[in-house]
């Protein structure tokens, strides 16, 4: 395909710009997530040994004060760059960002179960509607921080490893301080507002992916995504379990040390697979800003992507948040909430690597079409008549196959936009990320506030059921409007 094509051209693009012989022009667009370099000129090797490169006399350091470089600046430019799309190095940054992916967005994507468990157990009678705000503000701001660290890692790049660890403290500490939270509004302080910090310690991964896959970029993506849906399994029987046991006050603790320990150990294969250069680092001139082709935003594929995923995130949080609550009230045991929500996160892996799939080999427009028409009809259905475990289960695997699996396409959406340039790719991304992050976050109030309408009392299955009948209309509604928008984007 077309966009196969163009991703191959850029990665072959970016190993030329690296190796080159000849003096790179200055009107290069910079990466965000990459200082720009001072540009040298090296001849090739003169010999086929690895151990020495020996620089030609034409070399020239094309900044404001020419100097002879250090013996430490030498680079040997057959070795500048690892491969691309393949490689130890590669697939072990991929293995890394999906655990990354695994340890951010597990919990938010089953706070469903600590939703009952707050509402229910730890503040039962008290502040219902603060709870549920605590619980979307958690996703919502995760990715509204995930628009703010785009700017933030491209103006400081150097810093982008000490800002993941920092991120990655606040979650611990916000999980380590909600285990002694007296008040619902204190989730709103410890869950709410720190965790979604833990947002910077996800954002160069879903960044820097572009640098190391090319030609199979939808295949990582779906890979890489997929990890939400992994940790959305695990995290539901791991909640689950440690309360049992343990308690909440152990069970938040315990958690807050392990994605300290586990989180810091995966951030060591979070590489760049162009480094920053070393004789920029040392310069003492000051680092050029990136430059901004702001030509980005009379693409009209820019707003209909924004369209699409507003009106998206609008309903596709529901669920998560929704179903625990839904199958405790009906008193449902065989599968309880817990289960049904494992459930519908594990179909999300597949649904992942199946969407990954799909966009790179057909229109982007069907793939998302394909996405929201399913989930859509999924919710107005399957859910709607959802009053047995057995159509229930089904609810969970076509919605998480094809729904909670939508933020895979980004890359695709992205790739239509920012034209394989770099600083728009992040632009863009954080874009993204602002508008799921509107759309989530409004879902709870808008969601909390539909619960108490009943004009479908009596209506057949779910739409009857506890005023659960507008929210189901709701939801399969704003997908669905999301998916008209996708229809008309353009590769």
């Amino acid at each position: 395909m077309t966009s196969t094509a163009t991703s191959s051209s850029a990665a072959g693009d970016i190993e030329l710009a690296a190796i080159s012989v000849q003096n790179p022009t200055t009107e290069s667009v910079s990466n965000p997530f990459i200082t720009p370099s001072t540009s040298q000129v090296f001849d090739p090797p003169t010999s086929t040994s690895t151990d020495q490169v020996v620089p030609s006399p034409s070399r020239q350091l094309t900044n404001e004060h020419e100097h002879e470089p250090e013996e430490s600046e030498i680079i040997n430019p057959t070795e500048a760059l690892p491969p691309v799309d393949s490689g130890r190095k590669a697939w072990l940054f991929l293995i890394a960002a999906t655990y990354i992916e695994i340890l951010i967005w597990g919990l938010p994507f089953s706070i469903g179960v600590l939703h009952v468990y707050w509402t229910n157990t730890l503040f039962k009678g008290q502040g219902e509607s603060t709870i549920t705000l605590a619980a979307t503000l958690q996703t919502g701001l995760s990715y509204m921080t995930v628009a703010v660290s785009g700017p933030i890692f491209t103006t400081f790049p150097r810093y982008t490893k000490t800002l993941q660890f920092v991120g990655l403290m606040m979650a611990s500490v916000s999980m380590i301080g909600s285990a002694f939270v007296t008040k619902p509004w204190h989730l709103i302080m410890t869950i709410g507002i720190f965790y979604p910090m833990a947002s910077a310690t996800y954002f160069p991964c879903a960044t820097l992916i572009f640098e190391w896959f090319h030609a199979r970029r939808g295949f990582a993506s779906g890979v890489m995504y997929s990890g939400t849906g992994i940790g959305g399994f695990v995290f539901p029987f791991l909640m689950q379990g440690l309360l049992g046991r343990f308690g909440y006050k152990a069970a938040m603790i315990s958690l807050g040390i392990g994605y300290a320990i586990t989180g810091s150990i995966a951030l060591l294969a979070i590489k760049r697979r162009i480094p920053l250069s070393r004789y920029e680092q040392n310069s003492v001139t000051p680092r050029r800003r990136p430059r901004i082709d702001w030509s980005f935003i009379r693409r009209s594929a820019l707003y209909l992507a924004i369209s699409t995923i507003g009106l998206t995130s609008m309903g596709n949080f529901i669920p998560s948040l929704w179903l625990p609550s839904f199958v405790d009230e009906m008193r449902m045991t065989k599968p309880n909430g817990t289960v049904l929500i494992a459930i519908l996160n594990a179909a999300s892996v597949p649904g992942n690597a199946l969407l990954g799939y799909l966009s790179d080999r057909m229109p982007l427009k069907w793939t998302v079409l394909i996405s929201c028409l399913g989930s859509a009809l999924s919710c107005a259905f399957l859910w709607g008549f959802g009053t047995n475990s057995g159509v229930l289960v089904s609810f969970a695997i076509t919605f998480g196959l094809l729904g909670l699996s939508f933020t895979t396409l980004w890359t695709k959406m992205v790739g239509a936009i920012a034209k394989d340039d770099p600083v728009v790719t992040g632009l863009t991304y954080s874009i993204f990320a602002f508008m799921r992050g509107v759309g989530n976050m409004s879902s709870g109030p808008i969601s909390d506030q539909l619960l108490k309408v009943g004009i479908l009392k009596g209506a057949t299955g779910a739409y009857g059921f506890h005023n659960y009948g507008i929210l189901l209309i709701y939801t399969a509604v704003t997908i669905l409007s999301g998916g008209v928008t996708g229809l008309m984007l353009k590769e």
